[in-house]
């Protein structure tokens, strides 16, 4: 009866600590404005936030300054920001006075520097560079383009001359001649073509070898009727292209022969093949003959291979050929769609010199969600990124031989600092850089991640019961990495930072749930590195070695109870080793091959401020 009395009161106690725990709840810190990776070219920055719950004897603390709290419970200060150290880690903390204890914290990031906004373009972002050298290899298969069949331009049955008056006498004609084409057709041996670069244009040149044409004249009068057939041992045919981006699709070369092309023979020469037109007097007519076909002969060439509309749709059939041939170079599609992000490139402009062309792009890279090609199926919890880090570089300027090792190369390809940073932010909420660690390898081989080992930096692990217990370390990216335009702290190629990099250290996952014992955030600065492999056609990029002076950590939650403070100085040195494995899964840049050939690394390295890839064109595998 006794127990059964006390009963009801210790419900009572138990209703009234959950009562009094949901009257009550702990009070929390908000940061509302800017949002987490917001960027600004300002000298200053408003952060602005609120008081959860809040109740006397609160401080409000941001970077360690107290901040008072307005009547509505919200707070605001403006701070400085570093644009050298581009990436400002703001800690808000709420720490209640009477015991120091922190109640509650969160941190952002701001970035001290220039953006591109999701959707917009990185202006003159890709350069594509084919020199003399590389035009000569796609030449092969601009002649195959080009069907120059001289049968179909002077069709048996064609008449060359109708009813010509060759010779007067007194005022009347003494003799007429028709001239008509005959079997066999017309023909050529063959023909080549040689293109190359000039100053704000390209010269092509197309050679056809052994032009063939049989024809009879039918003569009346002193004229005699006869077989004749007229040939050249070569032809030159000489034009002048200009390109330029189409009008009204930018992601095409738009090619146009400029005025008419200069053709000339070399070796013309007739034959007889029947009849009698060999006599002295007849030969001087026959002459005058054949002066007459020869130019009718070049006029049917100049007619072929002219513009037929001038500024027109459309082309001559090398300017036609040559924009079918430029339109098998294009990278948007091929790497957008093995980095599974929508990758845009329309040409901004086509420029001409005497050692090759370049064909400028602007750059715009989204992700969206979707099994197509260029979408991607990221994983829970990816963000959202509103914009990128933006450098405003000048489009680079090529010769015929590399910047660094003054090497001849065929094809270039040259992307700008705010191009390949949009390319991370699309990567970024398409899951990149979501890993997940069993083990370490600080500088002994790979370790089991285990809370005795651990216990080496963080003492608090030692004290759990199983020093063998299994743990993992989880990274999230919330931000997307970029590249400064800067070399690396070591000479690397590139220099990449990292924001607010999520790390957490928890059990493994169970069906009770996966704990958590220490959550932080870091941000870092490293060297990246870029090599082409030419056996998988990849540009693979890699993190070079990592100091800890250059890597900043910020607790957010820490359940194990370690000191923060020791923390934060010792986690770089355990941290250091790993950041550059983190190259593997930045992954690699597939570089397509163009006009059915392979690409050979020649070099990379920097072209001006792009990172660049210079290579041969070889036969594909």
């Amino acid at each position: 009866m006794l127990r059964s009395a006390r009963r009801p009161g210790l419900l009572l106690l138990l209703l009234a600590a959950v009562t009094l725990g949901a009257c009550n709840p702990t009070p929390s810190i908000t940061i509302l404005t800017p949002a987490h990776g917001a960027f600004t070219t300002a000298s200053t920055v408003t952060i602005t936030g609120r008081v959860n719950n809040a109740k006397p004897g609160l401080d409000v603390r941001v970077n360690g300054q107290s901040v008072p709290v307005n009547p509505d419970d919200t707070w605001s200060v403006t701070l400085p920001l570093d644009p050298v150290a581009i990436i400002n880690p703001v800690t808000a903390t709420l720490v209640r006075l009477s015991d120091g204890v922190l109640l509650s914290r969160q941190r952002i990031v701001v970035h001290a520097a220039d953006s591109v906004a999701d959707g917009d373009f990185s202006a003159s972002g890709v350069g594509l560079r084919l020199n003399d050298s590389g035009l000569d290899q796609i030449e092969p298969i601009l002649e195959s383009q080009i069907d120059l069949d001289l049968a179909v331009l002077l069709p048996v049955g064609t008449v060359l001359i109708n009813n010509q008056c060759m010779g007067t006498f007194l005022g009347l004609c003494t003799g007429r001649a028709t001239v008509t084409v005959v079997n066999p057709p017309p023909g050529i041996s063959g023909f080549a073509i040689d293109v190359d670069s000039q100053t704000h244009q390209v010269r092509g040149d197309i050679d056809v070898f052994d032009i063939r044409a049989d024809v009879y004249i039918s003569g009346t009068g002193i004229v005699p009727s006869c077989g004749l057939r007229i040939s050249a041992n070569s032809t030159q045919i000489l034009g002048d292209y200009t390109l330029q981006p189409l009008a009204s699709d930018p992601t095409s070369v738009d090619v146009n022969l400029v005025g008419s092309p200069d053709i000339s023979f070399s070796g013309f020469d007739q034959e007889y093949t029947s009849g009698i037109c060999d006599v002295p007097l007849i030969g001087d007519l026959i002459q005058l003959i054949i002066g007459n076909v020869q130019p009718l002969v070049l006029d049917g060439l100049v007619g072929f291979l002219s513009d037929p509309d001038g500024a027109g749709p459309s082309d001559s059939p090398l300017a036609e050929a040559f924009e079918v041939a430029l339109g098998d170079i294009s990278i948007a599609g091929p790497v957008g769609e093995a980095l599974q992000v929508n990758l845009e490139a329309p040409l901004f402009d086509v420029l001409e010199d005497p050692a090759g062309i370049t064909l400028g792009s602007d750059v715009r890279v989204t992700s969206s969600v979707g099994p197509e090609p260029g979408q991607c199926q990221p994983p829970a919890g990816v963000p959202d990124l509103a914009a990128s880090f933006h450098v405003d570089e000048p489009f680079p300027t090529f010769g015929s031989t590399t910047p660094v090792g003054g090497l001849p190369f065929h094809l270039g390809l040259a992307i700008s600092t705010s191009a390949f940073n949009q390319l991370l932010k699309a990567q970024i909420e398409c899951g990149l850089l979501q890993i997940e660690l069993t083990e370490l390898d600080i500088g002994f081989g790979p370790t089991p991640l285990t809370a005795g080992f651990l216990a080496i930096i963080i003492p608090e692990f030692g004290s759990l019961a199983d020093p063998g217990l299994p743990l993992r370390l989880v990274l999230e990216p919330t931000l997307a990495p970029f590249l400064t335009g800067e070399n690396g702290p070591s000479g690397e190629i590139g220099e990449i930072r990292v924001g607010h990099y999520l790390l957490e250290v928890r059990t493994l996952p169970s069906p009770t749930g996966s704990g958590l014992f220490l959550r932080g955030a870091i941000d870092f600065r490293a060297g990246l590195t870029m090599t082409f492999d030419n056996l998988t056609g990849q540009l693979q990029v890699g993190i070079g070695s990592v100091a800890p002076q250059d890597i900043t950590v910020g607790i957010l939650d820490n359940p194990i109870n370690t000191n923060e403070t020791s923390l934060s100085m010792a986690l770089p040195f355990l941290i250091a080793p790993v950041l550059p494995s983190l190259g593997d899964n930045l992954g690699a840049f597939p570089i397509p091959g163009f006009f059915g050939l392979a690409l050979e690394g020649v070099e990379v390295s920097r072209s001006g401020p792009f990172f660049s890839l210079f290579a041969d064109l070889v036969p594909a595998p």
